[in-house]
């Protein structure tokens, strides 16, 4: 089996809001902070009111209110186009990638005010809700660290880590970027100390690391016993108190002490927490998640499915409708789970590849856009092997939306099957935009060029590879493999 495919890069999970209702039948269980409890439902999604809505969960009545936001706009981050906004309806670009930046490297997150900070390897750079840019902070040629897991509080009130082994905590004050910490101060077991997680809360800062947890106030700084029976930790934040948790367990910080959080426990750590008081989390290997109360037992929902195999990105905003990046498109499904829009790669403007990650400003917009037919290709190719140069004959090929698995495509619409020809030529009619990977598995009685030195490595991604002007996608001529050609010996 041959694999041609596209790495993905990491993200960065914004943290909004969302709402949530228990499973018909189910009653609330021990051991949370408290049972569910009927409200009236979150603010309105893009769709028209249902007659009578069942009921939802919320936090304890004890928990600080918060206010109904505001409608904002929503930002997509999407690999060789750029920041597109969408907003009552309409779609628009308002921060083309430069080329050569590759949007997994960047980091993106939005400001209380609606700003929007975007952080890479050229610096830190931000958009006000007007519009304007100005850079924060740019990095002196190839040289020096970026800044990470930035923690907008206020536009002089920033937080961030930088990249490099030598890592430290640095504040932004409005004026410049100053060190707060750095790794040999939260010493321990590890002399090779990695940081983990970062958040800011009731006035203090907290730092997850190798060797432990920490709480800093001004130049104070102590260390902090972990929740009971937890690993390396991540660290978010809900209603201005700290939530820690290793993958599996999950704790609210309570006082000096820790209270156990019944949350949902998925492969993927990747998850939302909502200040409406409730958290989504992607289910593995589906494009769906579950939908669980932060702080309340026994409300639990799944949502509906959206095309494709896994969810890739998300957000939640203040309306209670959850944004999802999958690997063919973006949706939006509402509290209960229900889809409420389906967007594949190419019906919206720009909207052509990989979603590297989503920040929602406020309720998110009032009305969410309409999508349109995308352009579609016909992708052909000719495999040949790579010793003998001859055609791959009936090799079984597949063209799936990336990551593949190791030896075939996930089941799913977009995914296309094709055996090649006698002069290893294959077919795929009506490929739209997106990021793709292609499988080749030869026939039987032809062994696979595989060496440890074997280089695989090849997508198809239409936006880039495809003319925009025709309706034939051509690949060339492909090898199955490529062994890596060592140098001779010296004499």
């Amino acid at each position: 089996m041959t694999r041609w495919s596209r790495p993905f890069g990491g993200a960065l999970v914004s943290l909004l809001a969302l709402g949530c209702r228990p499973q018909a039948g189910e009653t609330a269980s021990q051991g949370a902070l408290a049972g569910p409890q009927p409200v009236a439902p979150a603010a309105a999604a893009a769709t028209e009111p249902e007659a009578a809505e069942p009921p939802r969960c919320r936090p304890l009545a004890s928990e600080p209110a918060i206010a109904t936001p505001a409608p904002g706009p929503a930002y997509v981050l999407v690999d060789a186009v750029g920041v597109l906004r969408i907003d009552d309806g309409a779609v628009t670009t308002v921060l083309p990638l430069a080329k050569g930046v590759d949007a997994g490297d960047l980091e993106m997150t939005a400001g209380p005010d609606g700003s929007l900070w975007l952080s890479g390897w050229d610096g830190v750079e931000v958009m006000t809700p007007d519009g304007r840019t100005r850079k924060l902070h740019r990095r002196r040629g190839d040289s020096g660290p970026r800044y990470e897991h930035l923690l907008v509080r206020a536009d002089n009130d920033v937080w961030a880590v930088t990249s490099d082994i030598e890592w430290q905590v640095v504040h932004y004050d409005g004026a410049r970027w100053q060190p707060q910490r750095n790794r040999r101060q939260f010493a321990g077991k590890y002399a090779d100390n990695k940081f983990a997680g970062l958040a800011v809360a009731a006035g203090a800062v907290w730092v997850a690391s190798w060797n432990g947890l920490w709480r800093g106030v001004g130049r104070d700084w102590r260390p902090v016993e972990p929740p009971p029976g937890t690993g390396i930790l991540s660290l978010w934040t809900y209603r201005d108190r700290v939530i820690a948790g290793d993958g599996e367990r999950w704790f609210l910080r309570e006082g000096e002490g820790w209270q156990p959080l019944a949350w949902p426990s998925t492969l993927n750590v990747r998850r939302a927490v909502g200040e409406v008081g409730l958290v989504a989390a992607p289910e593995h290997g589906r494009a769906t998640v579950q939908l669980v109360a932060a702080t309340v037992a026994g409300c639990k929902a799944a949502s509906e499915p959206l095309a494709g195999s896994r969810v890739a990105e998300l957000a939640v905003d203040g309306a209670g409708r959850v944004w999802l990046a999958t690997n063919v498109g973006l949706g939006v499904v509402d509290g209960d789970g229900r889809k409420l829009a389906e967007w594949p790669y190419g019906s919206l403007p720009g909207l052509s590849g990989r979603v590297t990650q989503i920040a929602v400003i406020g309720a998110g917009p009032s009305r969410l856009p309409s999508g349109r037919p995308g352009k579609t290709w016909e992708v052909v190719g000719r495999l040949k092997t790579f010793k003998q140069a001859i055609p791959l004959a009936g090799a079984e090929v597949e063209l799936c939306p990336s990551p593949a698995s190791d030896d075939r495509c996930p089941a799913g619409p977009s995914t296309r099957s094709a055996t090649a020809a006698a002069d290893g030529s294959f077919r795929f009619a009506n490929v739209p935009l997106g990021d793709y990977s292609i499988v080749v598995r030869p026939s039987a009685g032809q062994e696979e060029c595989t060496s440890p030195f074997t280089v695989h490595g090849h997508w198809l991604k239409p936006a880039v590879d495809c003319p925009a002007d025709g309706p034939r996608c051509d690949l060339g001529e492909r090898t199955v493999c490529r062994p890596f050609e060592m140098p001779p010996p010296h004499p």
